[in-house]
């Protein structure tokens, strides 16, 4: 067994520097030790494409520079056997068929966890990015009208946004605008890269402009108007939308104790009347 643990430490990836990472989850921080440990044979049986899939996941995910796509995949296969000898403990010590039963999916809630949390993570950046994109959008558009031409506006757009995932990807794409790629290609990336539909409308925007040799401050003041009419428009569908959302935990929890307190105000007063049955005087204690 020692020797197994040498080899492995002897030929885990070499990780040693760490300062191209962003901060770190707490998630990722606790296995850390045991993932860069196994990362680097699971890294050889993950083919090419599928390490681009989880890599572009990644990227949405805006954790381009957190971790790798090998140590995803092991941090699977940790809660997966964390879950497992989880699982075995409670098979051993409870004799509950239902229990039982529950613990059987353990490992596999394990494996996909996750999963789970970086899908949630994309879920809410993206609600975060459809709230911040108007307000990048108002400034560009006042830049402009001032005088700047597109590329100075916009680089003092993203210097003056918090900071936040509108932020992070727009400066990367004025990175990417540096290092040669041409707006074209630099848009195109961002959308990929972020996938909201808002910033896809953007990008889309801005392509016609060029190839049809519109003023770009026009098109850049009719999506301000549109992102602003489309962000009240969401807000608008949600507020209509809470009632019905509301419904369901108003029929689960309150509906039933309103029943219980008119329920037992009503077997109380058919006790005090004589009129109730036996069984009902018996379970008021009367």
């Amino acid at each position: 067994m020692s020797a197994f643990i040498v080899l492995l430490i002897k030929n885990r990836r070499k990780g040693d520097d760490e300062e191209w990472r962003d901060p770190q989850p707490l998630l990722f921080r606790i296995f850390k030790p045991l993932v860069q440990l196994f990362a680097h044979y699971v890294k050889s049986f993950m083919g090419e494409s599928y390490t681009d899939k989880i890599s572009k996941k990644i990227g949405t995910a805006g954790m381009t520079y957190t971790f790798l796509p090998e140590e995803l995949i092991t941090l699977r296969f940790i809660f997966a056997f964390i879950a497992g000898v989880l699982a075995v403990y409670i098979y051993a010590n409870f004799e509950s068929i239902e229990i039982r039963l529950v613990t059987t999916f353990l490992p596999l809630i394990g494996f996909f966890y996750p999963d789970i949390w970086l899908n949630d993570h994309i879920k809410m950046r993206r609600t975060r990015i459809e709230k911040q994109f108007p307000f990048l959008m108002d400034l560009l558009v006042l830049s402009m009208k001032s005088g700047l031409n597109y590329a100075t506006s916009l680089a003092q757009t993203v210097e003056s946004l918090p900071k936040g995932p509108v932020k992070e990807e727009f400066s990367k794409y004025l990175r990417e605008l540096k290092a040669g790629k041409n707006r074209r290609e630099a848009l195109t990336s961002l959308a990929k890269r972020v996938e909201v539909p808002s910033i896809s409308n953007f990008v889309a925007a801005l392509n016609q402009a060029d190839e049809s040799g519109g003023e770009i401050g026009d098109v850049l003041q009719a999506q301000a108007v549109h992102q602003r009419v489309n962000r009240f428009n969401l807000a608008e569908k949600k507020a209509n939308q809470a009632p019905v959302k509301l419904l369901l935990p108003l029929v689960m929890f309150l509906f039933p104790v309103l029943f219980m307190i008119i329920g037992f105000v009503m077997a109380a007063k058919a006790v005090d009347s004589g009129i109730a049955p036996v069984w009902l005087v018996s379970l008021l204690g009367g």
